[in-house]
């Protein structure tokens, strides 16, 4: 399969939309980007103490997720499910790190090499948590609050996560619909001058 088949945006040779008219979805995705750049800086002072410089880095990692799990409500609840478990393996990591702290600069590595393999099996799970790719984006984004917002709690962190989660999926899923609907007016278009 051609990596150009899962991203929302063609190639060239592929393009229902001409330069003009594509400047449009352009335009449209740069609002989006706006409103979750707009909606961070409304939100995420508010979500710990101290305020923050932002989350949105997991949005827009969520949105690119969106389109490379098959630009689908079904990728889409795989996303959540894998962020889910991402952050559920990350809090296991962090515990088993804990529990092997006399082990010095070895302890998370030696839990990542328990730990890792078990998570690994996951690929033979049902298809809404079989995307092992999507636990590490998850647990990533997880140990980026966790680590890098003073006075953050697990718990938080990980309602942070999933927050910005579901914003930067819904973001794939209205620039699919928007592109969708605004390609197929087009290609109407089109079609209905051809007859002419």
């Amino acid at each position: 399969m051609q990596i150009g088949a899962l991203l929302p945006y063609k190639q060239k040779d592929e393009n229902n939309v001409d330069k003009k008219k594509f400047l449009v979805i352009a335009v449209y995705v740069g609002i989006q980007s706006f409103l979750l750049q707009l909606v961070d800086q409304l939100i995420g002072k508010c979500l710990v103490s101290g305020g923050t410089k932002g989350f949105v880095f997991i949005a827009f990692q969520a949105w690119a997720l969106y389109f490379l799990l098959g630009n689908s409500l079904k990728g889409a609840v795989k996303g959540i499910c894998g962020y889910i478990l991402g952050i559920i393996f990350a809090v296991i990591m962090s515990a088993g790190a804990g529990m092997f702290s006399w082990m010095g600069i070895l302890a998370v590595p030696v839990t990542a090499l328990i730990v890792v393999p078990f998570m690994m099996y996951f690929e033979f799970a049902p298809w809404c948590i079989s995307n092992v790719a999507v636990f590490f984006v998850g647990a990533g984004a997880y140990y980026g609050i966790l680590n890098y917002v003073d006075g953050i709690n697990a718990v938080r962190a990980a309602g942070i996560v999933m927050l910005y989660c579901v914003l930067g999926l819904a973001s794939g899923f209205m620039t699919i619909l928007f592109r969708t609907q605004y390609e197929r007016k087009i290609t109407g278009m089109k079609a209905k001058e051809e007859k002419k």
